[in-house]
């Protein structure tokens, strides 16, 4: 199902605690215990399924606080913009920031708390695990986190999140894929510097390190990107590039094939992009080896660009 509502105002007063419950359930979120007496509160979900498996989600309600975890649910990644509310975020004694128009993380699985002590709007958005390759961001290492939104890149994203908001009550799944990238890139350019694989020592060359890849990012398109020509650009040697990558855990020719299968990964699957061959699609990310490409897209993914295009192709006929 790639939507669903949910209003407690169309249940009795007897029901409406254990449908919110329920509903929370299903966004991978822990039980909650109201501010008010049960049969006074009121609460909405608004949900659509994004073609990748992003939920996403408009949560209003009146005071409450979720806590617990999900442990017994499948792993996912879950970040909140908070829209409007008052809220407070707890974890392991520690008190986050989480003021509106700020986003927060964190995986499903962690005992943590959110109370909230007014009436509350959320733009609740579940990542499947599967979607970010470990290579690029291991959501499994991920805490607690929070993002302040007042400027920079996070104020950017969280306008454009926010605009989605005011917006999704109207939106078919297939609009949300232009979202589904600039989340996923959101991601991992802003909590790369939290993935336990990384282990580099210092902020500055965390910092270096997310230039570089930003670089390499907006050049995969490129065949000639190499590691010579990122190093000239960045001022630094090709030595010290490659140890990054190693600090990373993987090397610096991992990352740039890893990010131009997901891009090629990505077209593949959906329609917009079927007037082009697999052929056009690697070449357009920058392999100029039709052969090569498919036998790496076959290594990474257990299938050939073929059969994967197929598959994806053929479920989006079924869905």
């Amino acid at each position: 199902m790639s939507s669903w509502k949910l209003s407690t105002d169309s249940c009795p007063e007897f029901e409406r605690s254990a449908a919110w419950q329920n509903a929370l359930t299903r966004l991978c979120l822990p039980d909650c215990s109201f501010t008010q007496h049960d049969h006074d509160f009121r609460g909405n979900v608004s949900s659509i399924n994004s073609p990748q498996g992003i939920e996403f989600s408009i949560i209003t309600g009146s005071p409450m606080e979720i806590s617990g975890k999900c442990s017994e649910l499948p792993y996912s990644f879950w970040l909140a913009l908070l829209l409007e509310g008052d809220f407070s975020l707890k974890y392991k004694g520690m008190e986050y920031p989480a003021r509106e128009n700020s986003i927060i993380y964190a995986p499903t699985g962690l005992d943590m708390t959110l109370s909230v002590q007014s009436d509350f709007k959320i733009l609740y958005m579940n990542v499947p695990k599967g979607l970010i390759h470990k290579r690029l961001l291991n959501l499994d290492t991920i805490n607690v986190g929070y993002l302040p939104c007042e400027s920079g890149l996070n104020n950017v994203f969280a306008c454009m999140l926010g605009a989605l908001s005011d917006n999704i009550e109207c939106l078919e799944s297939e609009a949300l894929r232009p979202v589904e990238i600039a989340l996923t890139e959101f991601l991992i350019s802003n909590l790369i510097h939290q993935s336990g694989v990384l282990d580099f020592g210092s902020t500055a060359k965390i910092d270096q390190f997310k230039r570089i890849c930003h670089l390499i990012d907006a050049n995969l398109s490129d065949p000639d990107l190499s590691l010579n020509l990122v190093a000239v650009k960045n001022k630094v040697s090709a030595r010290y590039i490659q140890k990054l990558f190693e600090s990373s855990g993987t090397s610096f020719v991992s990352y740039v094939r890893s990010r131009r299968l997901e891009r090629c990964r990505y077209e593949l699957s959906h329609p917009e992009y079927q007037h082009l061959s697999v052929s056009d699609i690697c070449f357009r990310w920058g392999f100029n080896d039709a052969g090569h490409f498919s036998r790496v897209f076959r290594s990474e993914f257990n299938t050939t660009p073929r059969n994967y295009r197929r598959e994806h192709c053929a479920a989006l006929q079924v869905g």
